[in-house]
């Protein structure tokens, strides 16, 4: 049996194969989805927003909100909380060894498909557009991976912005100052769309958590360097 052959009969298993992993993606964006829709609502819904920060208030006053004697410093150790507990997460639940040959063959396949598409090699470049949907399910796989842990702590993330929306409005001062501008009312002043301490803590968050993961990233990387050496030396010595 030829290799052409063989490739024509493993080729239904590889098609359904494809499709079934389509239809897992397309079930968690859907999830996602709604997860991202509800979110939404509850942040821009004032009176569900105002349940949940009564309720959690109870706790994070004493604890996050230093009894509102602190607000700016409130709003960044909550930025860092969110940072950590998203990014630590996804850091261990990405395969990064696995995305790094991914993100090399998409740039090996790119060149050799321009070059293809160049010279007009009408069958080379239909078979690489195949080649391309196969790589694209496989990418999309290794990130729903790494989604799936963070919409369980998205309704956490979720629950703290809720609290710190509410906690804005009751602190008794609130005009603070920000270093665009000296004269801010934390409660009320907006940037487009956005309060001024909503942009604040995403811009804190986003720091916070690629420095978690740079950190976390060189120390793992670094002992997986050394384990690796000394399984080296370890062979080359038996």
């Amino acid at each position: 049996m030829t290799e052409q052959q063989k490739t024509t009969m493993n080729r239904p298993a590889v098609e359904k194969s494809q499709q079934a992993a389509m239809g897992k993606m397309m079930r968690f964006q859907m999830i996602y989805m709604m997860v991202s829709i509800v979110t939404l609502i509850v942040i821009f819904n004032g009176t569900i927003r105002n349940d949940i920060g009564v309720g959690m208030s109870v706790v994070l006053v004493p604890t996050l909100g230093f009894h509102y004697q602190l607000p700016i410093f409130t709003i960044i150790v909550v930025a860092i909380f969110i940072g950590l507990i998203t990014s630590i997460p996804r850091y261990f639940f990405t395969d990064w060894i696995q995305m790094g040959r991914i993100q090399n063959r998409m740039r090996a396949f790119n060149k050799v498909y321009s070059q293809a598409m160049r010279s007009q090699q009408k069958d080379k470049v239909q078979k690489m557009q195949k080649m391309r949907m196969e790589m694209s399910i496989e990418q999309s796989q290794l990130s729903m991976n790494q989604m799936k842990p963070l919409m369980v702590l998205t309704i956490f993330t979720l629950l703290l912005f809720a609290w710190i929306y509410y906690f804005v409005t009751r602190v008794p001062y609130q005009i603070i100052a920000f270093p665009w501008d000296y004269n801010v009312n934390i409660a009320t002043a907006h940037l487009w769309t956005f309060p001024y301490w909503f942009i604040a803590d995403i811009l804190a968050t986003s720091a916070f958590g690629y420095l978690a993961t740079s950190i976390i990233k060189y120390f793992d990387f670094s002992h997986k360097l050394r384990k690796a050496e000394k399984s080296e030396r370890y062979e080359s010595h038996n």
